[in-house]
């Protein structure tokens, strides 16, 4: 008989007999329960190979919902059943798959729990501890064996290989959008009723207007990283369903607004981020990563030091940065020593509006300020579109100065800048001042200059408040030029706010109409500005008004009338920049005009000297273009009007060289040629073209001063540069040194050489621009037309 109660084992075998036991009584369960649950394992499978490939998103949201209801209905009736089908694993079931797994026979793991029911007979003890020595030897090499999955009796198609090629599909086709996808799935939208129109989502990125970039679009399908510009708007709209949708950033909802019935619009200013999505009830309509492209501040920096120009006003030049463009340029200027910190903030003009690469340069006259002649420091500012700003190093510089020749206008301006220098020290500026009205004969016995020294010194005595120093200063310097000059100081100033205007107006496309008005104003400004410089020459210095120049240098009115014209033609066809800077050139004219001094025909002395001069120049401008051809970023090159000018100038050094008795180095010819390929492939914005023969230039100048120089010494024999006669009939010349037809008809280098060419190349150029103008405006002007070709033509014309 069998005894209920287990015998005893050794020490050595109990513990593995019971993990073995414990093993094989899980095999025994995992042997039960995968078979069972193979049903809803694939009813699972199924739904989730379908939710892989997207599937239910694109059915209506009804049909989805009934989808994942039909799969959930089904899990749950093979999971029920399953779980009603298992009982777990016996004891005595355990031992039979050990015994069976390790082939052993008669039971002998039974056999170790029976007991000998009668134990009277010695021999059949015996034989009885025997055969359980025999038992528990063979118990000792029991195995468990492996657990079968027993799929083949359920699954005799073998699905469950195509579900697993099903699966592994499905995740190739989802890639990282898997997540998206299975939740998709899982959370359908069901809208009331029954099944209602399609959802149609349009959405679109709107960056800032700053940033000149084009809107994009987003495709439900691209699971692509999108860009976004920091500040761009999202702008979505929404056809179909009956739930308010919203806009998901991070998971922040911000819900769309309904315009009709089915119709809806929403948008959100990004910031930050990294998700956005559209969800609209249960459903998520899309969903796309982004990263949100920082607008980083701008840089600038001098391009090269302050410089006090010959009319002593301070020159600026600069190079600023910016990824989506520069909208204002500033410099700071303080001084060192001022424990005020007072700053004074000067706005410098752009060339251009919203460049990503500006190159400008300014003339400030500053010579009014009380910090003339003072060491200060200068510090750019530049500012993007949103107000972020970028700064240069700080330069100390001294603030040029005028120079006053009249004893009581210098006196006047050293008293003021001792007031700056010790704002306490009143009393000896006052009675400096009283003492130098005392001597009215040293001005003239002028009453205006009177009244203002009396009024400062009082004001100074009397006026105790801390803006009186500034008020005061101001009234000295108004009598300290009064005194020197007359009204010629503001004629210039009234010279130099009218080109600052029509500049202004050029860079932000102001009218044809404006234009003209301003380029008249300047005219009248450039008018009157030569008639007082005229004046105060031929007052301070008569002889040296009326001392023979060598004529093709003297410059005109109708000199600069024909550069206005110029630029006012370049304007009209289109190519303001080129306006711009011909202007530029124009204004550092006009900024060194007051500084010339009337002297006789130059010798070889001062030609050379001038080819130093346009050597430094055209080295500047190889600069310049090496500059440009490095670091585009989509903008047209600059330089042909300079490369152009720089070969007219060349061209009036030859030309005065042959007529002072001398012959041009071979070079020169060489250095003409070289400009001339430069100009036409920087006109054809090639800027990296034009690096070598403008390097060629270079070399040729400087072989042209060394000769020149050995024709000086005597080295090559004959004398150079004597000056012809005075009587000799005048050279005309245009405003860049090229030479003018006289009445003959004559007037060229080499009756037909390259300088005249490359003027009658840019003259056609001009011509056929108007023509093709005038050619717009008739067209513009017959109603007969297409619509659609008027307003093209409508469209050219505004540029212009």
């Amino acid at each position: 008989m069998r005894d209920s109660k287990r015998p005893d084992l050794t020490t050595a075998d109990a513990p593995r007999h019971a993990v073995r036991l414990a093993l094989a009584r899980l095999a025994l369960a995992w042997e039960r329960v995968w078979p069972a649950l193979w049903p809803a394992t694939f009813v699972a499978g199924i739904f989730t190979a379908l939710a892989l490939f997207d599937v239910p998103s694109r059915l209506p949201s009804w049909a989805a919902a009934a989808l994942l209801g039909l799969a959930v209905a089904a899990l749950i009736a093979t999971l029920a059943r399953a779980f009603r089908d298992l009982r777990p694993p016996t004891r005595q079931a355990a031992q039979r798959r050990l015994e069976t797994a390790s082939g052993l026979v008669h039971r002998p793991l039974a056999a170790l729990e029976d007991k000998l029911a009668s134990g009277d007979d010695p021999a059949a003890v015996a034989l009885w501890h025997e055969h359980q020595a025999r038992m528990a030897a063979a118990a000792r090499t029991l195995r468990i064996g492996t657990p079968r999955a027993g799929l083949l009796r359920r699954d005799p198609y073998a699905l469950r290989f195509a579900l697993g090629l099903l699966l592994l599909l499905g995740v190739i086709d989802a890639g990282s959008d898997a997540p998206a996808r299975l939740l998709r799935a899982l959370n359908p939208a069901l809208p009331a009723g029954i099944a209602g129109p399609s959802v149609a989502l349009d959405i679109w990125i709107s960056p800032p207007q700053y940033t000149d970039l084009p809107p994009q679009f987003l495709s439900t399908a691209s699971r692509d990283t999108v860009a976004v510009p920091v500040g761009s708007t999202i702008v979505a709209r929404i056809h179909g369903g009956d739930e308010q949708p919203a806009l998901l950033l991070d998971g922040q909802s911000t819900a769309m607004t309904r315009i009709d019935d089915g119709d809806y619009k929403g948008q959100i200013a990004i910031r930050a981020g990294t998700r956005l999505a559209v969800a609209q009830g249960w459903s998520t309509l899309g969903s796309w990563p982004i990263r949100v492209v920082p607008d980083k501040p701008p840089t600038i920096a001098f391009a090269r030091p302050p410089e006090r120009t010959a009319q002593n006003a301070l020159h600026l030049e600069y190079d600023a940065r910016d990824d989506y463009g520069v909208e204002k340029v500033t410099a700071l200027i303080s001084r060192p020593d001022d424990p005020s910190g007072q700053v004074v903030s000067l706005d410098l003009p752009l060339p251009d509006q919203h460049l990503k690469d500006a190159h400008g340069a300014s003339f400030d006259d500053l010579t009014a300020s009380p910090w003339a002649g003072l060491p200060v420091r200068i510090q750019l500012v530049a500012t993007d579109a949103i107000s972020q700003t970028g700064k240069s190093e700080i330069i100390g510089f001294v603030l040029p100065e005028r120079v006053f020749r009249n004893p009581v206008a210098r006196a006047i301006i050293d008293e003021r800048k001792d007031l700056t220098r010790f704002p306490a020290d009143r009393e000896p500026v006052a009675e400096t001042l009283d003492g130098l009205s005392a001597r009215p004969a040293l001005y003239n016995d002028d009453i205006v200059a009177f009244l203002g020294m009396r009024t400062a010194a009082d004001r100074l005595r009397l006026d105790r408040d801390a803006d009186t120093i500034a008020s005061v200063q101001q009234l000295m310097w108004d009598t300290a030029v009064r005194i020197e000059d007359g009204g010629m100081r503001l004629d210039q100033e009234a010279l130099r706010q009218a080109m600052q205007s029509l500049q202004n107006a050029l860079a932000h496309n102001a009218p044809e109409s404006e234009i003209d008005r301003l380029m008249q104003q300047l005219q009248q400004q450039i008018d009157r500005y030569l008639a007082a410089l005229a004046r105060r020459t031929q007052m301070k210095n008569p002889q040296a008004a009326q001392a023979p120049v060598d004529p093709s240098q003297m410059l005109t009115s109708q000199d600069l009338q024909r550069i206005l014209s110029r630029a006012r033609e370049l304007a009209q066809t289109g190519d303001r920049a080129q306006a711009r800077e011909m202007l530029a050139e124009l204004q550092e004219l006009l900024e060194n005009l007051g500084s010339a001094r009337p002297t006789a025909m130059p010798g070889a002395q001062g030609s050379l000297d001038a080819m130093r001069d346009l050597t430094r120049r055209q080295e500047q401008l190889l600069d310049q273009t090496f500059r440009q051809s490095r670091n585009r970023n989509g903008q047209r090159s600059s330089g042909a009007a300079q490369q152009e000018a720089l070969r007219q100038m060349l061209g009036a050094m030859m030309q005065r060289l042959g007529q002072n008795g001398g012959h041009a180095p071979q070079p020169l010819a060489r250095a003409d040629r070289a400009m001339g390929d430069a100009a036409e492939a920087l006109r054809h914005g090639h800027p990296g073209q034009a690096i070598g023969p403008q390097t060629n230039a270079v070399d040729a100048l400087q072989q042209a001063a060394e000769a020149l120089a050995r024709q000086m010494t005597g080295s090559n024999g004959a004398p150079f540069g004597q000056p012809g006669d005075s009587d000799s009939p005048q050279v005309r010349r245009d405003p860049f040194g090229r030479l003018l037809p006289n009445d003959e008809g004559n007037g060229s280098l080499d009756n037909g050489g390259p300088l005249r060419m490359g003027k009658a190349q840019n003259d056609y150029r001009l011509e056929k621009a108007k023509q093709i103008l005038d050619e717009l405006r008739r067209r513009a002007g017959e109603p007969d037309r297409p619509a659609i070709e008027r307003q093209y033509i409508d469209r050219l014309l505004q540029e212009f």
